[in-house]
């Protein structure tokens, strides 16, 4: 019987599913509010709606988050991935190969998320070396490393948590114990990929020369008119601007002022300032066309743009950037990188703001120029992602090999039974903070605070299922489901089901509001509830459908020059192939 509980709690997900999707709030701010809102309605006491930031799987989360930033600071993974690429022997599909490899096997010991960062300029490399489309590489960059993380207990946060919603039911999962079908999934993915990259993926950044990489997309900037320029004293109607050079007035300051309706019939004179949006190569021959200047002329030095060691390059906002909110001015950017921001650029959205003033967004990119050496200091900057190849060498930092030995040490300790994951990763954590390997403040900007807030906070969404009877109010059709389908057609409802939510919600929170419900399930008809956690702890994990159902899809759709429907078209067909082998292994792996 439903009762008013139950509508609360369901009104709240659902709600908090909306919220996520459309993007109202921020991750952690939602997932904020969800809990406030389960605690006034009463779902949860208040024991149980802080119980999630004490939890053992949050704590070795973040503790995980630091090491992957000590092993990524060494520069190893792009330094191995290069010298595997290197013994492809000139053949382009096992060079790929050996690259997808090298992609699934760190991403199942250290954080995906961070994988990919450092790996989207070598595939950018790669891509230029093999004379195909950065396309066709950095959509099966992301898949590889979604599904090797799925080899490992600490290969995501998903299965972390999951981990420790199974240690409640009394079921403890192994190190590698994931691996068994993991490793079966990875095989028949880098196939699919190898398949997918010939006949599905689609070439949309330009192949030809190093010089086109800048090109993949229209970007937001500003020009100023100049004397010299045949613009002044026309209006662009008479001039055809637009149409000449692909390029979008949004709006001209004069004398401080905007004029934003009728740009097409203005005047224009000199000084303007014009608002654009434009291709970075047909900007350039517009700037030598018109002879106006771009925001860099006027706003740098002679000394400055006369360096000859400056250099143009693209980052990304990372995921978990302190930038994200801000705006360049407020962040004082200019000051605090002495770099100059050319130009923004944002999926699917028109911005018409000037570049100082955009409030920046994750997964922006920047269009930066500045000298060599500060640009390269970005790498190593948790604020953004390299989309550029500045330096491949192995950062000599100190203690450099404890960096590159500590994770395979956690790992190692955990999988004998030595130490738990929680230890051995806290203690990992530690020590590399002690040493000096990553200081204790870097190590907080190391941690991607959004997954942490998002686990603690959604952690009471399954206390409250529990708290109102869930599974009990739907034993009926759990029950009838189990009689018209069996064991093998539910667990194949809820591996879709799960892959699908995942799409459009975070993995993680899908995780935590399935997880219970495949217990419960499981304990109402009587059968194992092992192969049933198994079932959600790798379709929560296998996103591939959406740009928004990944953290590292959305970090490859600019790079990648994608549309949405790319990830649709590449993705779908992956999810039935991997959810196939996943419904018919499951049961035969982990017995009902």
């Amino acid at each position: 019987m439903i009762d008013i509980q139950t509508i609360l709690f369901f009104s709240i997900l659902i709600l908090s599913i909306i919220a996520f999707v459309r993007d109202w709030f921020s991750i952690e701010v939602t997932s904020l509010l969800v809990l406030a809102a389960l605690l006034l309605t009463g779902l949860i006491d208040t024991e149980q709606a802080i119980a999630g930031f004490s939890n053992k799987a949050v704590i070795t989360i973040g503790a995980m988050f630091i090491l992957s930033h000590a092993f990524t600071k060494t520069g190893f993974i792009s330094v191995f991935t290069i010298w595997l690429e290197n013994n492809g022997q000139g053949r382009g599909w096992a060079i790929t190969l050996l690259f997808l490899v090298s992609v699934s096997i760190f991403s199942a010991f250290i954080n995906n998320t961070a994988t990919v960062a450092i790996l989207i300029p070598v595939a950018r490399d790669l891509a230029h070396r093999l004379r195909m489309s950065a396309s066709k590489i950095m959509i099966p960059l992301s898949f590889a490393s979604i599904v090797g993380g799925t080899c490992t207990m600490i290969g995501t946060s998903t299965n972390l948590i999951i981990n420790e919603l199974a240690k409640d039911a009394g079921f403890h999962i192994g190190v590698f114990e994931l691996s068994k079908l993991g490793l079966i999934l990875v095989g028949a993915t880098l196939g699919y990929i190898l398949f997918a990259q010939k006949w599905l993926l689609p070439s949309r950044v330009p192949v030809s020369g190093l010089t086109k990489k800048y090109h993949l997309g229209t970007y937001l900037t500003e020009v100023v008119l100049t004397e010299q320029s045949p613009l002044v004293g026309k209006k662009f109607l008479e001039m055809n601007i637009g149409a000449t050079y692909d390029l979008t007035v949004l709006e001209i300051i004069r004398n401080g002022h905007p004029i934003t309706t009728n740009i097409r019939n203005i005047i224009l004179k000199v000084d303007d300032i014009m608002l654009v949006q434009c291709a970075v190569d047909k900007l350039q021959r517009f700037k030598a066309d018109q002879k106006v200047l771009l925001l860099t002329d006027v706003k740098m030095n002679d000394k400055e743009l006369a360096d000859t060691e400056n250099i143009l390059i693209e980052v990304m906002v990372s995921p978990n950037s302190r930038l994200a909110g801000l705006t360049l001015m407020q962040s004082d950017f200019r000051r605090r990188y002495g770099l100059f921001v050319l130009a923004v650029r944002r999926y699917k959205e028109i911005m018409r703001k000037k570049v100082a003033h955009v409030r920046l967004k994750q997964f922006d990119t920047l269009l930066i120029f500045g000298s060599r050496t500060r640009a390269a200091a970005l790498a190593t900057d948790p604020n953004f992602i390299m989309l550029d190849e500045i330096d491949q060498n192995l950062h000599k930092i100190k203690y450099w090999w404890l960096a590159v030995s500590i994770i395979p040490i956690v790992v190692l300790l955990a999988a004998f039974g030595i130490m738990s994951i929680l230890k051995a990763s806290l203690l990992g954590a530690i020590l590399v903070m002690a040493i000096g390997i990553v200081p204790a403040q870097e190590a907080f900007k190391s941690i991607n605070w959004t997954v942490i807030f998002l686990i603690a906070a959604f952690i009471p969404m399954g206390d409250a299922m529990v708290n109102i009877h869930l599974a009990e109010k739907i034993e009926m059709l759990i029950t009838l489901a189990n009689i018209q389908f069996g064991p093998q057609g539910l667990i194949t409802l809820l591996f879709f089901l799960t892959m699908l939510m995942t799409a459009f919600l975070s993995n993680t929170a899908t995780a935590i509001i399935m997880t219970p419900l495949a217990i419960q399930s499981a304990n109402i008809i009587g059968l194992s509830p092992l192969p049933f956690i198994m079932t959600i702890m790798f379709s929560a994990s296998l996103s591939f459908m959406t740009p928004n159902g990944y953290q590292t899809n959305a970090m490859v759709l600019s790079p990648g020059g994608y549309r949405y429907t790319d990830f649709m078209k590449v993705g779908i067909p992956l999810h039935i192939l991997l959810g196939i082998i996943g419904v018919v292994l499951i049961p035969k792996i982990w017995p009902f």
